[in-house]
């Protein structure tokens, strides 16, 4: 049977490495490479990890040399970390490899923005007017400059849309949260910037997210580790929405009799997800009794599509009652 997505192709290399099947795992990824050409960087990782597993050291060390030549990089985490990685460490040319990417990477990062704002035109600068605040998060493997189609339209509608840049690399332009203490000093450290420089109102605080990016801020928001009003996850995932009784059910109650209003939303065509877990987490948030919708979009997938827009304003409306018409302009970077 052929692979008819990346998500089929990586379901395969996983299950040839799981079976030991190393040179199949290898030459699949090297066939498939120009093929999905986007996702060269992870592609090419797996045949780095192959190569050492198939004892071809020199090998490996050319593919990763490749990537560098090409201005790629890895973040040094799994560079140092990968067990599969595990035989190259401490090697003279390896440690050389290893320290080209991390110049590379301390490039990369010194010319990104750790926090994009889009306001309306004008707005967000009177006390006596202040603009309602969307805090989103960018999927894992992304951006805050790629993710921006997600949220860009709550600007035209009124909101200042700040959209911060997770610092945790796994290579070039993949970026994720897995560590929830950092996100945490991050976004509060963001919060502390918009409210300094911007007229917000801190009774209207929605933070949002993408992807893992939208699992993250249902925590955040439950946990009540930043004063929101409500979370909005587009296309949720991540491990602990695969069983939320066993991994919300905590944080769930301590959120009980918070006015607290959130909206999970998703495509039905999104294989990436487990909607059975955001069904579920729907249900044990409305149980409760916290306000919480669930939207279905259909014949959707996982990346942006002009529904997740949509689908975007009408949980704001939901959240805060501030209807399309109610606020409108232009917007200012």
């Amino acid at each position: 049977m052929g692979i008819a997505s990346f998500e089929d192709f990586q379901k395969t290399i996983q299950e040839h490495s799981q079976r030991g099947e190393y040179e199949q795992a290898y030459r699949l990824a090297t066939q498939n490479t120009a093929r999905f050409s986007d996702q060269a960087l992870l592609i090419n990782y797996w045949r780095v990890c192959m190569a050492v597993r198939l004892g071809r050291s020199a090998e490996s060390l050319q593919i990763l040399s490749h990537s560098l030549e090409n201005g790629f990089w890895y973040g040094e985490t799994l560079l140092r970390k990968s067990p599969y990685l595990q035989p190259l460490q401490g090697g003279a040319e390896f440690e050389c490899l290893v320290e080209q990417n991390q110049q590379l990477q301390t490039n990369d990062q010194e010319r990104m923005y750790p926090l994009l704002i889009v306001r309306p035109d004008g707005a967000c600068q009177d006390d006596e007017n202040p603009c309602p605040v969307l805090l989103a998060l960018h999927a894992n493997g992304s951006t805050a400059q790629a993710s921006m189609d997600f949220w860009k339209q709550a600007a035209i509608h009124g909101w200042l849309v700040a959209v911060p840049q997770s610092s945790q690399a796994m290579w070039k332009d993949a970026y994720v949260w897995d560590d929830l203490e950092i996100t945490q000093r991050e976004i509060e450290r963001h919060m502390l910037f918009i409210s300094n420089h911007y007229a917000v109102d801190p009774a209207r605080i929605v933070i949002a997210g993408h992807d893992i990016g939208g699992e993250v801020a249902i925590w955040l928001a439950l946990s009540g580790t930043i004063e929101v009003s409500g979370f909005i996850a587009l296309g949720p995932g991540g491990p602990n929405l695969a069983e939320p009784d066993h991994s919300w059910d905590e944080v769930v109650q301590g959120a009980a009799g918070r006015p607290l209003r959130g909206c999970l939303v998703y495509g039905d065509a999104d294989p990436s997800i487990s909607i059975q877990g955001i069904k579920t987490l729907a249900s044990m948030l409305q149980g409760a009794g916290l306000a919480c919708k669930l939207e279905r979009m259909p014949g959707v997938g996982h990346d942006f599509h002009p529904s997740y827009a949509a689908a975007l304003l009408s949980s704001l409306e939901f959240i805060h009652g501030i209807s399309r018409r109610d606020l409108a302009g232009g917007t200012n970077p």
